[in-house]
């Protein structure tokens, strides 16, 4: 069930040695995840259904997932909309936009 490896991340902003913010992204958990895109017969998670442009990615609990963080899925940057916990900490939805990973910051560079 738990077959695809993605990675969440989140942006971490700091000063370079000219004193300007950079925002960059490190890597707080990897995870194994089944995935759920729009259309098809598996367009379903928790009775909720997955619209276009859309990736729910269903994982096995962790805490400190939020909304705001990027999920890299082999070099594709998704953008995390929301975050739905299923059961007493058993499982979470992780709801995902796309994104181009460059409407924060045009440098963006991946840490970690």
């Amino acid at each position: 069930m738990f077959d695809h490896r993605i990675e969440i991340k989140r942006y971490h902003e700091e000063r370079d040695e000219y004193n300007d913010r950079t925002k960059s992204l490190e890597t707080i958990a990897v995870c194994y995840a089944q995935r759920t895109d729009s259309g098809g017969r598996e367009n379903l998670y928790a009775s909720r259904i997955v619209h276009e442009n859309e990736v729910v990615y269903t994982v096995r609990y962790r805490d400190g997932i939020t909304a705001g963080m990027v999920v890299d899925d082999f070099g594709d940057l998704r953008r995390i909309t929301s975050v739905h916990e299923e059961g007493r900490r058993w499982r979470l939805h992780i709801k995902t936009v796309r994104t181009d990973g460059k409407e924060d910051d045009n440098n963006l560079e991946v840490v970690g």
